[in-house]
């Protein structure tokens, strides 16, 4: 089948934190089995000193691109690639694996033939694994003893700051801001350096996402903003609960999500949708979830209904004798007036 062939840039054959960090990305992805990440199926060096990873190849683009033409998403829509980024990373997080650097960038869109969209989470190439960072050798060389390493906009407060051993809740405040980015269309914290932008990402708090994009549901941006609280305690404390908090909003509000079995058909597509020139079918969603509404409540009434029916069940005690012995009484006196009539007629013949 076909595959995808990462390989380290030769400029970075002498750079041994660049090769670990290939390495480190490679044993991260193995010990990933979801259907949300990417399947690492081999890795290794070649005679003349490639560094490859061999992994699944996908078709379609990555939520960085994606966003860069439709953002801001419409929040269903941003609720289900959520949803499915938030699965791959809580199985990393149950792996004792920290991504350290989710973005759009590191977010794939596979999308495939009349299927949903699939949400795939790359590059484990700064994961650590929750150890103690000071007994990790691999994780000192790869911060260079200190320095920032993944991508400010999307960093954690202490993953800015540097004071802490991470958590699992840093990649939540990573996801938080992923989602924001999804359903405002603009991240929470923007600076001209680097430096800057970390500073702010640990002492500014972020604008409620309903000042930028009034029509975003309040709940959804209090979950929003539960995970992007500065203190790693006022967070959900993984992926997984963050995306069980996030799915039971999601539920409540009626959002379609990653695990709805529902898939419109053609016919709804079109009846929600407008031919561009160029011949794209271009779909509103608002009017696409009053269509398929209709379709479910037309399918419900079509079902043929049936009455109930009341069946006694009565335990064979003495009200049901007595029923049967009035029946055998009622029995015996209709056979006695037959024989008696009978008896009659031939004693009336006989006189006759």
């Amino acid at each position: 089948r076909p595959v995808a062939i990462k390989v380290l840039s030769q400029r970075f054959v002498g750079d041994q934190t660049a090769q670990e960090r290939f390495r480190r990305e490679a044993r991260a992805a193995g010990r990933m089995h979801h259907p949300n990440a990417v399947t690492v199926n081999d890795f290794g060096t070649t005679e003349d000193g490639w560094l490859y990873i061999v992994m699944e190849l996908f078709e379609g683009r990555t939520l960085r691109d994606l966003l860069a033409r439709e953002a801001p998403l419409d929040p269903a829509r941003a609720v289900s690639f959520m949803l499915q980024a938030c699965a791959a990373v809580g199985a990393a997080h149950d792996a004792n694996l920290i991504h350290r650097d989710l973005k759009p960038a590191n977010i794939f869109i596979e999308q495939r033939p009349d299927l949903p969209a699939v949400v795939r989470v790359l590059d484990f190439g700064v994961a650590k694994l929750a150890v103690d960072e000071h007994e990790d050798d691999d994780y000192q060389t790869l911060t260079q003893v200190g320095a920032i390493i993944g991508t400010p906009r999307y960093m954690s407060p202490e993953q800015c700051a540097g004071t802490a051993p991470l958590t699992p809740a840093s990649d939540v405040y990573s996801l938080g801001i992923i989602l924001y980015e999804m359903l405002t269309g603009a991240v929470p914290f923007s600076a001209e350096t680097p430096l800057a932008l970390a500073m702010k990402q640990v002492t500014e708090a972020p604008r409620p996402p309903r000042e930028i994009v009034p029509a975003i549901p309040r709940e959804l941006e209090t979950v929003v903003l539960q995970a992007l609280a500065k203190h790693a305690a006022d967070r959900p404390p993984d992926a997984n609960e963050f995306r069980r908090e996030l799915l039971a909003t999601a539920e409540g509000l009626g959002l379609e999500h990653a695990e709805s079995t529902v898939t419109p058909t053609m016919a709804a597509l079109r009846h929600a949708g407008t031919q561009s020139p160029s011949g794209r079918l271009v779909i509103d969603l608002a009017t696409l979830r009053q269509v398929q509404a209709a379709e479910a409540a037309n399918s419900a009434a079509a079902k043929p209904r049936f009455g109930r029916m009341r069946v006694p069940m009565e335990k064979q005690g003495a009200a049901q004798v007595s029923h049967r012995g009035r029946l055998a009484v009622a029995t015996l006196i209709a056979l006695m007036a037959i024989v008696a009539a009978g008896i009659g007629y031939v004693w009336a013949a006989g006189i006759v």
